[in-house]
C-alpha cells in the first residue's frame, strides 16, 4: 500500500497513442465494421493489476506480459485533481476503496464496443473472483457513481442504475448523510473495507519521509497524514495523550488497521462525551 506508483513509459504511452489513433481511422476512414470487434477480441482476458491511479482507472500487466491504463466501463468516480475539498477527498475515498480491492490482485476483463477512449485507455469490465463484477461493485457500495456518457450493453446499464439507487438510499459509500458510524480502535480489524470513524488513544506521533503516524495505545491502529498533505492540518505541538477520531477509509497494511488522512475534517479531537465511561 505505501509502495509508489509505477509511472508509464515512453513504450506504454506510444502503444496507446498508436491504439486510439488506429480506432479512430477504423471509425472515419472506411475500414470493415467488424475493424473494432475483431481488435476488442484480441485484448487478453486476464492480467493483474499494477497500479491504482483513482477509482476507475488503474494499469494492468496482461498475461502476455503488455502493459496498459484500463479504464472501468459505466463508472465515474469523483476526480484527484479537482480543487475542491469535498471533492478531492472523495476522489481519495474512491481510490483507497479500489487499491483495497485490486491493487496486486488477478482479474479477468471482458469488453464493449468502445475499445478504447480518447485518451487511450482500454475501456473494459473488470471481473473479480467468484464472478464479481467490479465495475458494479463499487457503484452499488457507493464509491462511484454510473456513467452513461459512453454506449455500452443495456443490461448492465440497468444493474449500474439499480446499484447506483441501492447505494444512495442505502446511504453506502459517499452517499452517506452525516457521520459514519464510529467504533473504537480495538474494533477496527472488523470494518475493514468501509469508510468509518476510529476512536483511539494516540500514544505516539512519528514522522517519516513520506507519512505522520498516528499510533495507538493499544497497537490495534493508526491514521497517516502523507506529507504533501500534512500542511492541510493544524495539528497541536504533541498529541501524544490525546483521544482521538480518524474519519476514512478503513484498510491495512501489514495486519495493522489503518486510516490515510487528507484533511483536517477527518481527524478531531474527541470530546468528553465522546469517552469511553
Amino acid at each position: 500500500m505505501r509502495m509508489r506508483n509505477r509511472r508509464e513509459t515512453p513504450k506504454d504511452i506510444q502503444r496507446a497513442a498508436l491504439l486510439a489513433t488506429f480506432l479512430i481511422l477504423a471509425s472515419t476512414a472506411g475500414y470493415p465494421d467488424n475493424s473494432i470487434s475483431i481488435l476488442t477480441e484480441s485484448f487478453p482476458g486476464s492480467g493483474t493489476v499494477l497500479t491504482v491511479y483513482d477509482g476507475d482507472t488503474i494499469k494492468v500487466k496482461f498475461v502476455n506480459g503488455s502493459e496498459s491504463r484500463v479504464r472501468l466501463i459505466g463508472v465515474d468516480a469523483p476526480e484527484l485533481d479537482d480543487s475542491r475539498e469535498k471533492v478531492h477527498l472523495n476522489a481519495q475515498l474512491a481510490k483507497r476503496f479500489s487499491f483495497f480491492h485490486l491493487y496486486q490482485k488477478k482479474i479477468k476483463l471482458s469488453y464493449d464496443q468502445t475499445p478504447v477512449d480518447r485518451h487511450g485507455r482500454i475501456l473494459a469490465y473488470v471481473w473479480l473472483d467468484g464472478g464479481v463484477l467490479y465495475n458494479e461493485f463499487i457503484i452499488r457500495q457507493g464509491f462511484a457513481a454510473a456513467f452513461f456518457a459512453f454506449p455500452f450493453r443495456g443490461d448492465y446499464q440497468e444493474r449500474f442504475r439499480e446499484a447506483q439507487k441501492e447505494a444512495r438510499e442505502q446511504g453506502r459509500g459517499l452517499w452517506i448523510e452525516g457521520k459514519p458510524e464510529e467504533i473504537p480502535s480495538s474494533s477496527a480489524g472488523s470494518y475493514l473495507g468501509k469508510l468509518i470513524s476510529v476512536r483511539f488513544l494516540c500514544s505516539k506521533a512519528r514522522k517519516s519521509r513520506s507519512f505522520l503516524y498516528l499510533e495507538s495505545a493499544d497497537g490495534s491502529f493508526e491514521a497517516l497524514i502523507p506529507r504533501d498533505y500534512q500542511a492541510n492540518f493544524s495539528l497541536p505541538e504533541t498529541l501524544t495523550g490525546r483521544l482521538l477520531i480518524a474519519t476514512g477509509f478503513l484498510e491495512e497494511f501489514r495486519g495493522r488497521p489503518q486510516i490515510l488522512l487528507f484533511f483536517s475534517r477527518q481527524l478531531r479531537q474527541a470530546d468528553i462525551l465522546d469517552q469511553p465511561h
